[in-house]
């Protein structure tokens, strides 16, 4: 049941970067409109971003539609996608890249590791985690054999398998990954980076997973320190943050707290994403839950009736995280008397859990 909740909780895309080696950014028109569009990314300015991977990419096609830059240049676009939150439009693009990039580089290349890491990471989003490992085995095979022990792209795959291991409650597998790909990129990158604050929030995902909450709130107090120094007051990496403190407080029972970060969470997704995006249903859901097991269920209702809506048109009408919805509401339907009612979403609920399983 505890697991359920944090999962319903806590979830959110996982990033996974890509860094331009310095001959490749010092190379022409290409690699000047690649370096200044990964600048631009870490620091999160999303329109500086668009403009110089777009000419970037017209520059990589003038040598032909599938070379090893095109994909470079594709996948770069795949990212700042998946930073604002554009998850659909960015496993496209993955899709594509990981298409080129069979053809043209050979099978232990980095770059193709960090393709399959990527695929790997949408398919954890959708909770297909059957389909999701093979990639991330594949990846961080690769990986451990291309890279150095210390190289920030090692980190990735350790990350993305890390998080997968931990979402299928095997915890003792996830640990050791999660916590390397962590000391990686401290050493590595700046204290600031927001690669070091994405691992932290790993580590704070799996230790709140295992019930270990001092270590959870340290390492999730961590990644939101980083963000908040390194980011704009409305980044919706600062929303995350805030969110998955919130659910850290809501198991412990600090619900003033958890009230307090959540709703700061929704007020930042909502006003980046709009209304009708999976980081709001996620929010919406989350403050369902907190008044719920406050048996404060009239102030729960309308939460759990507009995460629902949010969360079938966002994710489709069969997503885990709808199931969750569904069960949570009914069971507060339940509680107000409402069986009729209730049963309809019950049903719906396990004939999600029969597809997924």
């Amino acid at each position: 049941m505890f697991r359920t909740l944090i999962l319903g909780l806590f979830f959110a895309l996982l990033h996974v970067t890509w860094t331009a080696p310095a001959a490749m950014a010092q190379d022409g028109l290409w690699g000047k409109f690649s370096a200044a569009g990964r600048q631009a990314l870490e620091k999160r300015d999303f329109p500086a971003a668009e403009k110089q991977f777009a000419a970037a990419l017209k520059e990589a096609e003038r040598h032909g539609p599938e070379t090893a830059r095109v994909a470079t240049t594709l996948f770069s676009q795949a990212e700042l996608l998946g930073a604002q939150g554009k998850y659909a439009a960015a496993e496209r693009l993955v899709r594509r890249v990981l298409t080129i990039r069979k053809k043209v580089l050979p099978p232990d290349h980095p770059d193709l590791a960090i393709s399959l890491a990527a695929m790997g990471s949408m398919h954890v989003r959708r909770h297909k985690f059957a389909e999701a490992e093979p990639f991330a085995t594949r990846a961080l095979a690769i990986l451990e054999k291309a890279v150095a022990a210390d190289d920030p792209r090692l980190a990735a795959g350790l990350n993305v398998l890390g998080l997968l291991y931990a979402m299928q409650g095997r915890f003792a597998d996830a640990e050791p990954l999660a916590g390397r790909a962590f000391t990686i990129r401290q050493d590595a990158l700046a204290a600031d980076h927001p690669d070091v604050a994405d691992s932290a929030n790993s580590l704070g995902f799996l230790y709140l997973m295992q019930e270990r909450f001092a270590e959870a709130e340290t390492f999730l107090g961590h990644a939101l320190a980083i963000r908040q120094k390194a980011l704009q007051a409305d980044h919706p990496d600062i929303a995350q943050s805030l969110n998955n403190l919130g659910a850290l407080y809501t198991v412990q029972g600090r619900h003033a707290d958890a009230v307090r970060y959540i709703e700061a969470a929704l007020a930042i997704q909502e006003k980046v994403f709009g209304p009708e995006h999976e980081s709001v249903g996620m929010a919406l859901y989350n403050l369902g839950v907190l008044y719920h097991i406050q048996d404060r269920l009239d102030e729960a209702e309308p939460y759990y009736r507009r995460a629902l809506e949010v969360r079938q048109k966002a994710l489709g009408t069969m997503h885990p995280l709808v199931a969750d919805t569904l069960e949570n509401y009914a069971v507060l339907l339940m509680m107000t008397g409402r069986m009729r009612d209730a049963m309809p979403l019950k049903q719906r609920a396990a004939e999600i859990r029969a597809q997924s399983n």
